[in-house]
């Protein structure tokens, strides 16, 4: 199992952060300072609820299983965020390999 800090060295992480259920933060590795860390934590925990909300939808309207998605991605035009339940990631794109960083995420 990794751990955050293992996941803020991968090449193209800027950052790491893992969230508690009602969006403060509960550890964080890398380039963020604790300010930036805390509202990147509500912003993560924003989205995954918005995330298992759409997943429910996509579910009722579907009648399929596999929803609620395993993890969720906003892309930016040089920075993007992935998340997998309560620990998400700050990357640039350009240096990223988003297979390598989700599979990290699974493990944690």
């Amino acid at each position: 199992m990794l751990d955050l800090e293992s996941l803020s060295v991968l090449k193209g992480v800027i950052a790491a952060l893992r969230f508690y259920d009602d969006g403060t933060l509960a550890e964080a590795a890398g380039h963020l300072d604790q300010i930036d860390a805390q509202l990147a934590a509500e912003l993560c925990h924003a989205n995954n609820r918005i995330m298992q909300h759409t997943g429910d939808v996509f579910m009722a309207l579907s009648t399929k299983a596999g929803w609620p998605s395993r993890g969720w991605l906003m892309a930016g035009d040089q920075v993007s965020v992935c998340g997998v339940a309560e620990v998400a990631c700050f990357v640039r794109n350009s240096e990223v390999s988003f297979n390598e960083v989700f599979r990290s995420l699974t493990e944690i």
